[in-house]
């Protein structure tokens, strides 16, 4: 599978977990083509419920961005995923929604 920044892949959290739960690529294209790097970064998402409104660290990602449903991208917290761990891709991040989790990510984390 080759993939780049900005793709959304589906993780396996557990050995139970069917479907996996989005996740967006953070790391450069070098760390995901290179066979010998076998994790890399992600925000992680969840399934937006109807009536819940996105927080100041959260970005909304939906069908635009290859998503069955709208999700919600938690910009608080990088996590460092193992490529085994991926079970499918599942779209790419809109270049304005990049935008927004870049904001998200400097501002939450303090970085300017």
């Amino acid at each position: 599978m080759n993939l780049r920044r900005w793709d959304i892949v589906f993780l396996r959290t557990d050995e139970k977990d069917r479907d996996g739960h989005p996740a967006v690529v953070l790391s450069s294209d070098d760390v995901m083509a290179d066979d010998k790097q076998q994790r890399f970064n992600v925000v992680t998402g969840t399934k937006k419920q109807p009536a819940e409104q996105a927080r100041h660290h959260q970005v909304i990602l939906d069908a635009a961005d290859g998503l069955e449903f709208p999700t919600l991208v938690d910009c608080s917290l990088v996590y460092v995923a193992r490529k085994s761990s991926i079970l499918r891709s599942g779209g790419l991040v809109t270049v304005h929604r990049r935008q927004q989790i870049q904001r998200g990510i400097r501002g939450y984390l303090g970085l300017g």
